[in-house]
């Protein structure tokens, strides 16, 4: 593995130019003319892609920053103090906290994802500090860690199929179910100390045949090719 020398980002060894920010991997280029030039035209593209993510993460950056102030400043407005603009206000501040990142940050997605559940962590804990509830260490900071957690274990399991298809929507359904297996239970442990699951029960006994159902076809379909034409997989 090597290094591209304008972003850091991890690059194989036979990548000609960063697929990031569209530099060069040596100082000089490509020694072969006709790769040099097909370079040359790919990297306007990269560059342009680029640009274009990271406007759209300034945007999602302003709008929650302006959802934040226009709930703090309706809540003081109403009742002369902050309230309830705490809980939208801290939702924002940790998808602010990996949209940050993930927009100005630039190196290899795990690292800002990383960065992110650090960051909303740290939000977490400066919130619980300010406010006399225990809601932000007990309840909002269990939920983050699950969820990341999830995440990474969705990208691995991701990583290693060899074959994406149905298969890849299957995985994601069970992961939504699991998720909110998690949240209820970590949400009625806060409140009563004992773990309940009620509505995401229903929704996991919902989503867990509809997987079944999508890898039957995914692996029904898989070796045969009209299957595959009429399924897209």
């Amino acid at each position: 593995m090597i290094l591209c020398k304008e972003c850091g980002v991890e690059l194989d060894d036979q990548m000609q130019i960063c697929p990031l920010c569209g530099s060069f991997v040596l100082n000089d280029g490509p020694t072969d003319p006709i790769l040099k030039k097909d370079n040359e035209s790919n990297i306007p593209d990269v560059r342009k892609k680029h640009l274009l993510s990271k406007v759209l993460l300034q945007i999602a950056s302003i709008l929650l920053l302006s959802g934040i102030a226009s709930t703090l400043i309706i809540n003081f407005a109403i009742e002369g103090k902050i309230t309830w603009c705490v809980y939208p206000m801290t939702v924002c501040l940790i998808i602010l906290s990996y949209v940050a990142l993930i927009s100005f940050w630039r190196t290899r997605i795990i690292y800002q994802v990383l960065g992110g559940w650090i960051l909303a962590a740290t939000v977490l804990v400066i919130i619980n500090v300010l406010n006399s509830e225990q809601w932000p260490l007990m309840l909002a900071l269990p939920i983050l860690c699950a969820a990341n957690v999830i995440a990474f274990l969705l990208a691995f399991v991701l990583s290693a199929f060899k074959t994406k298809g149905l298969n890849i929507f299957a995985i994601f359904v069970s992961a939504i179910a699991v998720l909110c297996l998690v949240i209820e239970g970590i949400i009625s442990f806060y409140s009563d100390n004992t773990i309940k699951l009620q509505w995401s029960a229903i929704v996991a006994a919902c989503l867990f045949p509809v997987t079944a159902a999508v890898l039957f076809m995914y692996f029904r379909t898989r070796n045969n090719n009209d299957f595959k034409k009429i399924f897209h997989t």
